[in-house]
């Protein structure tokens, strides 16, 4: 009997060390992220994202400033969500000018969608801008 209540005695500790280990570990990777998210997610551009359904296909653009001045990304992709399903459609914007990048909408059917324009630039600039977007 001695040795059972040992038993469920050592089990009951361990497994709760193993919980708080768990936790622990689980904080610690946590912060970090929250940290780098933070870092990735500082906002020096002014995103101007909107779709144009008077063309035909539908066309989507963003225009970007950095200060007041046209801003000119290494790489710009808009990420095309429906709702719905979360099927997701990535179309590679062109760059026009001026700052501006547009992608025309002929592979995606009519609809409501999320639209999320992703923005690369030097020295690890990352930022992303999304709204509710009607593609007709």
């Amino acid at each position: 009997m001695k040795k059972l209540l040992l038993l469920s005695g050592l089990t009951l500790a361990l497994a709760a060390c193993g919980n708080g280990t768990e936790e622990a570990q689980s904080e610690e990777t946590h912060e970090p992220a929250e940290e780098s998210a933070d870092h990735h997610h500082e906002h020096v551009l002014d995103i101007n994202l909107t779709v144009d359904n008077e063309a035909d296909p539908s066309v989507v653009s963003v225009e970007l400033l950095k200060e007041d001045e046209a801003y000119e990304a290494d790489r710009v992709r808009f990420e095309v969500q429906e709702p719905e399903t979360e099927e997701i459609t990535w179309l590679n914007a062109e760059h026009q000018g001026d700052g501006v990048y547009t992608a025309e909408t002929a592979e995606v059917e009519p609809g409501e969608y999320s639209i999320t324009a992703h923005i690369n630039g030097p020295e690890d600039l990352h930022e992303h801008t999304d709204d509710i977007f009607e593609i007709e």
